[in-house]
């Protein structure tokens, strides 16, 4: 194979009291990968444009770019790879704008290789460009974002990774238009942490993570509480506890920031319900005149695709 396009689409992680363990796979908004092999060992970078395109085109300082580099070095290939990134998913945003670009030049380079690479090791690649934005390893993006659907990281050394069973639930994202960086977001969080108020989030983990496998609509509710993250980090994103109050009174499941922020998603029962939560959740700041995006988007069980 010579070239490939695909899309890569955006994640919820942590859904409210799961930090660094649980994340959701989404339809949209996705990124568009175009990838082609050239002569050379060496990795171009193209960014298209789009509303989100201010991306790095330096491979060494791009999340698609660095994993794509080791592949060539690790396998010794004599060929390189011209990437093509158009940008659907919002830059610093929480929606796993790092990850896609990372696992989908993964994804697409193993697909030109005839998957030569396991999922493990196309997983610890992509791990490798994600931790360009976060400093840190965490997997509850790009996995969510190879493997579709519901994911639980139950460790990283070594990977190992639960897919975990849902209903057809519809999300709803409101994304205002500020920058939450994903290592200032992490780097504001608590070292340690009270025994008991650990113990309420391990039980809220272990609960909403039942709740998906059950359809268990109100122990989903009661289970989206986070003593530990979302205190601190909501108070980088404007307007958020009346955005939460308004879709939480306009029926949502729950609703907590995706990732690290700004963007804040509501799990929904369906997708007229959705439209409802999302008209509502943009009230606050329509009258707080900020800008945002906003999506709705059903579960995406599939994970990156290719398109051609």
């Amino acid at each position: 194979m010579q070239k490939i396009s695909l899309r890569s689409p955006a994640t919820v992680a942590n859904l409210s009291c799961g930090f660094d363990t649980l994340g959701i796979c989404l339809n949209e908004p996705y990124d568009e990968i175009e990838i082609k092999k050239i002569p050379k060992p060496i990795v171009v970078i193209n960014s298209l444009k789009s509303s989100f395109s201010n991306i790095p085109t330096n491979a060494q300082e791009n999340t698609g770019g660095v994993p794509a580099e080791l592949i060539i070095n690790d396998l010794s290939l004599d060929f390189g790879f011209e990437i093509n990134i158009k940008k659907g998913i919002p830059l610093c945003g929480g929606l796993g704008s790092s990850a896609a670009t990372a696992m989908g030049v993964v994804y697409g380079i193993n697909e030109i290789l005839e998957k030569k690479i396991s999922q493990n090791d196309m997983l610890k690649y992509a791990l490798e460009g994600e931790k360009l934005s976060s400093k840190s390893l965490h997997a509850d993006n790009i996995a969510p974002c190879l493997m579709g659907g519901l994911v639980l990281v139950r460790d990283i050394k070594p990977i190992d990774l639960i897919p975990i069973p849902t209903g057809d639930y519809y999300f709803t994202i409101i994304h205002p238009d500020i920058n939450v960086s994903t290592s200032e977001a992490r780097s504001i969080l608590p070292e340690k942490i009270n025994l008991n108020v650990a113990t309420k989030q391990w039980a809220n983990i272990s609960a909403l993570t039942y709740s998906f496998v059950s359809n268990d609509i109100e122990l989903m509710k009661r289970s989206m509480t986070d003593y530990i993250v979302e205190p601190i980090r909501s108070k980088l994103i404007p307007k958020y506890n009346e955005i939460k109050k308004t879709a939480l009174d306009s029926g949502a499941i729950g609703c907590s920031i995706s990732g690290s922020g700004p963007s804040i998603f509501a799990i929904c029962r369906n997708k007229e319900e959705a439209k409802k939560i999302s008209n509502a959740m943009k009230i606050p700041l329509k009258k707080s005149s900020i800008r945002y995006h906003s999506y709705i988007s059903k579960i995406n069980q599939q994970g990156v695709k290719t398109i051609k």
